[in-house]
């Protein structure tokens, strides 16, 4: 739908495929790609190590967004220690949806 919906020359960040990781087997591609290249698409691969530069203003701006709640994520999470273990192999699976946390204990200061 992704590729679809572009508007030629568009661009598309590639990004958060761990559970590829250890696949033994490629993952099935879009049906459409044909698509990226009748529309000039630029699919760029993104590592956040190639943007360290940009940390200060990062920090900075996403303090005000989530501040005034016009940032939302979302996180998975795996209650105890015990299911630490499940929640590392769960993120070569793609079991889970946004950060992978394990909670350990409660927070004292909530």
């Amino acid at each position: 739908a992704a590729i679809e919906n572009m508007k030629p020359m568009g661009r598309a960040a590639l990004c958060g495929m761990i559970e590829q990781y250890n696949a033994t087997e490629p993952a099935p591609g879009p049906h459409n790609i044909i698509q990226a290249v009748g529309k000039s698409l630029k699919l760029q691969g993104f590592i956040v190590s190639n943007h360290f530069d940009l940390l200060p203003d990062f920090v900075t701006e996403m303090s005000t967004l989530i501040g005034s709640g016009k940032m939302k994520w979302e996180q998975t999470v795996e209650e105890g220690i015990e299911n630490a273990p499940k929640a590392f192999l769960n993120l070569f699976s793609g079991a889970n949806f946004g950060k992978m946390l394990v909670k350990v204990g409660s927070d004292p200061a909530a």
